[in-house]
């Protein structure tokens, strides 16, 4: 009876493994819609910008946020390039927040409203360089206010207070390098160079296991120039990270969000570790069309501590999530804007 027992678990077993592996054999592709990312985008964007107004309006110093404005001048310039429309008098406000952001809480000239929060100058200069805005006083200073806050050993200090937007120093270090590249003047060249070598050095050195981390390690080490096979080793950690649903999550204890997944596949492709037709990224996609809110919003949980008082900017879930779903929805927008060919 003993032996009978065992044989019909082996014969169990072995089915079991003999239809998943049919399974796999038969399952098709996950094959992303042109016409669906382009519909997802296009709803989320408009989302993103009538919030981003309001978030800009019924703030006191009428400036813009990371969350809510320069990601989404950064999700602007890749529509632009993808040919998705947007709305111009919007497009127009969201600039004039940026530009408030430099001379007020980024603007250390200031001192009564200057707001010492490293992270803040190079979102603004990233979001004002998808803007296509021209370098002028205001970009010099905030490039020289970044360069002074560089370490002898590349890093750059970090305040790591409202999680994941504001936190680890490899987000901070790559970052704050990026903006410095696109925005120091001719004349700061050499200083420069050294500024990227150190940054460089800090990158590679560096162990993160934190997707976020991993993620702007990719980046920065490619905006610093680091050879193919260190980018393709953190890049292949990051793809390792992939979860069974196809996307990716902030941290080990958490599940899959719209928020670790766009940020992931934006890394990927930007440092051309991967491309858009890639099952990876396929399945990346699939996730974040899946999981999109009606309204075009993906909708995450905060884990933030907050130190300022909550104003809503009509985003959804219209409460204190509100802000981390903002942001989440920009890197989901730019990771299946990265999907579509640039237009002509």
């Amino acid at each position: 009876m003993k032996r009978k027992i065992i044989s019909t678990i082996s014969i169990l077993i072995c089915s079991i493994f003999l239809l998943n592996m049919i399974v796999g054999w038969t399952e098709k592709p996950v094959i992303i819609n042109r016409a669906d990312i382009e519909n997802s985008v296009s709803k989320s964007f408009l989302l993103l910008q009538k919030s981003g107004y309001k978030f800009v309006e019924r703030n006191r110093l009428k400036c813009g946020s990371c969350h809510h404005n320069t990601l989404t001048s950064m999700v602007a310039g890749m529509a632009r390039k993808k040919g998705i429309p947007e709305v111009d008098s919007l497009t127009t406000h969201r600039v004039v927040s940026l530009e408030n952001s430099l001379w007020a809480a980024a603007n250390p000239n200031f001192n009564n409203e200057f707001v010492a929060a490293n992270f803040i100058a190079p979102y603004v200069l990233l979001g004002l360089y998808a803007e296509k805005y021209p370098a002028n006083l205001y970009t010099d200073i905030a490039v020289d206010y970044l360069v002074g806050q560089q370490q002898p050993d590349g890093k750059f200090p970090t305040e790591a207070l409202r999680v994941p937007l504001e936190s680890g120093e490899i987000h901070l270090a790559a970052f704050s390098i990026r903006a410095i590249q696109l925005y120091a003047s001719p004349a700061k060249k050499k200083m420069v160079g050294e500024l990227i070598a150190r940054t460089k050095q800090f990158l590679e050195k560096s162990n993160p296991t934190e997707q976020q981390e991993l993620a702007f390690q990719l980046l920065g080490m490619y905006w610093c120039g680091s050879g193919k096979e260190l980018i393709k080793k953190v890049a292949e950690k990051l793809k390792s990270m992939q979860n069974a649903d196809g996307g990716w999550s902030q941290l080990p204890t958490m599940q899959s969000d719209a928020y670790a997944t766009g940020q992931t596949l934006y890394a990927l492709f930007e440092s051309g570790s991967m491309n858009a037709d890639d099952p990876i990224y396929q399945k990346g996609m699939s996730y974040l069309l899946k999981t999109q809110d009606e309204s075009g919003a993906w909708i995450v949980a905060t884990r933030a501590f907050p130190i300022q008082p909550f104003f809503s900017s009509d985003f959804p879930p219209y409460d204190e999530n509100q802000y981390i779903s903002a942001t989440a929805t920009n890197w989901a927008a730019m990771a299946l804007l990265e999907a579509l060919p640039n237009h002509d």
